[in-house]
């Protein structure tokens, strides 16, 4: 029986997803998941493909956009994601500007020392 449980216990960890502790780089607390989501784009919102593509943003190229069939677009490098959420190859593509989220300005953490006195 505790043969068991142990093997049912080994499984069920092996399935949970790790936690992502974050961690300090050049004494700076930096986020260590992936700082996009995964993307759908429709055929119509990006070149050079058929049906639509789910991606999770590596790279944007914000400082060139590109003027292309009436609109602007931007170069953009991302892992293919597939339906059951396993990544796959890494593909560059341009992608429609008004499809492209802007990301969230870095905050850097506030510390502020404790004091036991008012000063």
């Amino acid at each position: 029986m505790t043969e068991l449980v142990r093997c049912h216990r080994r499984q069920r960890a092996a399935r949970l997803p790790q936690a992502r502790a974050p961690h300090v780089r050049g004494n700076r607390l930096r986020q260590t998941g992936p700082s996009w989501p995964v993307l759908e784009f429709a055929e119509s919102d990006y070149c050079y493909g058929l049906g639509p593509i789910r991606l999770r943003l590596q790279r944007v190229n914000w400082a060139q956009p590109i003027p292309h069939e009436g609109d602007m677009w931007f170069g953009v490098r991302g892992i293919v994601i597939d339906r059951l959420g396993r990544e796959g190859a890494v593909r560059e593509m341009l992608v429609r500007a008004s499809r492209v989220p802007v990301p969230a300005a870095a905050k850097r953490p506030r510390f502020r020392a404790l004091r036991s006195t008012p000063v």
